[in-house]
């Protein structure tokens, strides 16, 4: 059962090169997205399917350290992450796509699910009444996410040219 579904994109003046690089940056998480306190890298390698790291944030009203890890990467075009919070699991894919006359912009479209399937018939009833909270801080955590991976692509993006 999927609790919520959250899109957001936006158009990042970076190309997708550029923008996959912020993303999947998860050792300096902490140091572009707000929404991330703290960021520590559990694999080793470059990023791709199985890499693994715990970091601190509020999601979908849970708050704290979570592990996420990489279900698919398909560089530079689509990454999948997945979290198991509680009873939930949040997923959240990134998909990119050259755009602008030049090609040499990002459509960044991120869309975060989180699936309460293994959630009590209480713990559904009460999200039913309650989750629009959450939902609604959540969609602007989402939104500033979209707005701090801008800022760094396009400060790389200064720093290289």
């Amino acid at each position: 059962m999927a609790g919520h579904i959250i899109h957001v994109h936006t158009t990042i003046p970076a190309p997708p090169e550029q923008v996959w690089d912020v993303i999947t940056d998860v050792a300096h998480a902490d140091q572009v997205l707000r929404s991330v306190s703290d960021t520590e890298v559990l694999t080793e390698g470059a990023y791709g399917v199985g890499t693994a790291w715990r970091e601190k944030r509020t999601l979908f009203g849970h708050h704290g350290p979570e592990q996420l890890h990489v279900v698919e990467a398909e560089a530079p075009v689509r990454t999948v992450v997945e979290a198991e919070v509680g009873d939930d699991v949040i997923r959240t894919a990134y998909r990119l796509t050259p755009a602008g006359p030049d090609r040499h912009s990002t459509r960044l479209a991120m869309t975060t699910t989180v699936e309460m399937s293994h959630r009590s018939a209480m713990s559904r009833a009460m999200w039913a009444v309650f989750g629009g909270f959450s939902y609604d801080h959540s969609r602007k955590v989402l939104e500033h996410d979209l707005e701090d991976i801008e800022a760094e692509a396009c400060r790389r993006a200064t720093a290289a040219g």
